[in-house]
């Protein structure tokens, strides 16, 4: 596996992140205690204590009981006890974590770009995806999951939209949405982006509006078809997929082409590529186990269109080929990687409480930590391409107490962050595959499409 050498003092990259962490842990949390109700009064217990206290604690232990919690803001200069961090749990503390949280979405920590030439060739290259997190029926009020269905009572819930820059590490995060909020309706969409982006994004996200939209922008687009868009050809005229599919294989022509797609009629490139038959099939399977839960028939087109990876893009053939095209949209994992992470160590949707207002505090609080720990994942392994993001957080969870200590004073936060950068570059690659490559692998060595012993036809 091709890695990039690492500078030998990596202390340039510290300044931004110890920025960031002021201003959320301290400046930002001392300043928004009092508008937002968590002090009322004249008390030894400041915002900033407090802020650090639940986001370090929980960033070291996930599920730390609150005398534990106690005797760990006892390395922050903190005198409380489990009961006086009980008592906070309510509606202005999980007002003000909310507010902090907010502060930390508008901080921006980046990495210079990894040495990859697929990726370099944009300015950008973004995957996107969003993750529900299940809430106490006592929250209904303010996050709604689902609706009243076959006389189901609803679901309170809440969504989180996360953007992820695979060039230089940035990550955009949305705040928490009712979790009946639609993808394609992400207030992601909104924020301005690099120029030359390339957006990579699942159907779920499919919208023509954004599309157009990017594309007058100077932006580029990777995802996969639809079902339902319809397509034409350059003269505006109807495509039958599944017949130009048919053709193309009985005249063993390429399968790509130039179309216009949906009502806005966006010129894009549509691209096919066969799979192989094993996952063709658990494709089907999947296809016929939806329909039977809805009691519904298989759709006959989704049925033969289930053995193809069917893409549309707006990049032009130079920049990306087929063969990187499907490269990079295997990429995308790499944000559901990112939210597996935050959901099975970091516990983002676990908790051991009735409370709502506490279920709510620790939902913030440990946000508020894990966008800590993603900037320390840029600052300091962004630039290794076969990076492990698991293997690479696990230091700054151990290093959490250290963290605690450096603000009570006992060392500079800059000692303790140069600390987690060297120890998280040391066991924190991926191992190298044979058989199966690691997406890292094939981005600079990208495998050829499958090429079926046979082609018959689209079943």
């Amino acid at each position: 596996m091709k890695s990039v050498p690492h500078p030998a003092n990596q202390n340039q990259e510290l300044p931004p992140i110890n920025a960031a962490m002021q201003a959320v842990l301290t400046t930002a949390a001392n300043q928004l205690a009092r508008p937002t109700g968590f002090t009322q009064r004249q008390t030894h217990l400041h915002g900033s204590d407090f802020v650090r206290l639940l986001v370090l604690s929980w960033l070291k232990n996930p599920q730390i009981p609150l005398e534990e919690m106690a005797q760990f803001g006892s390395h922050l200069g903190i005198q409380i006890t489990a009961q006086g961090i009980h008592d906070r749990w309510n509606k202005q503390t999980a007002g003000f974590l909310k507010a902090i949280f907010e502060v930390a979405l508008t901080q921006v920590v980046v990495a210079n770009p990894v040495a990859v030439p697929l990726l370099a060739r944009f300015g950008a290259v973004v995957v996107e995806d969003s993750t529900q997190i299940h809430l106490l029926q006592e929250l209904l009020s303010s996050f709604q999951a689902s609706g009243n269905v076959k006389g189901k009572a609803a679901e309170a819930g809440c969504k989180l939209h996360l953007r992820l820059d695979l060039l230089r590490g940035g990550l955009q995060c949305s705040s928490l949405l009712d979790g009946l909020s639609a993808d394609p309706k992400t207030p992601l969409a909104a924020l301005p982006q690099v120029p030359r982006t390339l957006n990579i994004r699942d159907r779920g996200f499919f919208d023509l509006k954004r599309l157009k939209r990017e594309a007058q922008e100077g932006h580029s687009s990777l995802t996969y078809y639809k079902s339902g868009i319809c397509l034409f050809d350059p003269q505006g005229e109807p495509l039958d997929l599944l017949l130009w599919l048919a053709q193309s294989l009985q005249l063993d022509l390429p399968l790509h082409r130039n179309v216009l797609v949906g009502h806005l009629r966006l010129p894009m490139r549509l691209l096919l590529s066969p799979l192989p038959e094993e996952q063709a099939r658990k494709r089907r399977a999947v296809l016929q186990r939806t329909a039977q839960k809805h009691s519904k028939m298989v759709d006959h087109r989704q049925f033969l269109l289930a053995g193809y990876d069917v893409i549309l893009t707006n990049a032009p053939a130079e920049l990306l080929s087929l063969q990187e095209a499907l490269v990079l949209l295997h990429l995308r994992w790499q944000i559901e990687l990112l939210i597996k992470l935050w959901k099975q160590d970091g516990l983002l949707d676990e908790w051991r409480t009735n409370n709502p207002w506490r279920v709510l505090c620790e939902i913030y609080a440990k946000l508020i930590g894990l966008l800590i720990q993603h900037w320390m994942l840029v600052v300091g392994w962004w630039q290794e391409p076969h990076r492990s993001l698991r293997k690479a957080a696990k230091p700054v969870r151990d290093h959490a107490i250290m963290l605690a200590y450096a603000y009570a004073g006992d060392f500079s936060v800059e000692f303790v962050l140069g600390k987690i950068v060297t120890t998280m570059q040391v066991g924190s690659k991926l191992n190298p595959r044979k058989k199966h490559p690691n997406a890292s692998q094939c981005l600079f060595d990208p495998p050829p499409p499958f090429v079926p012993t046979s082609r018959k036809g689209v079943g």
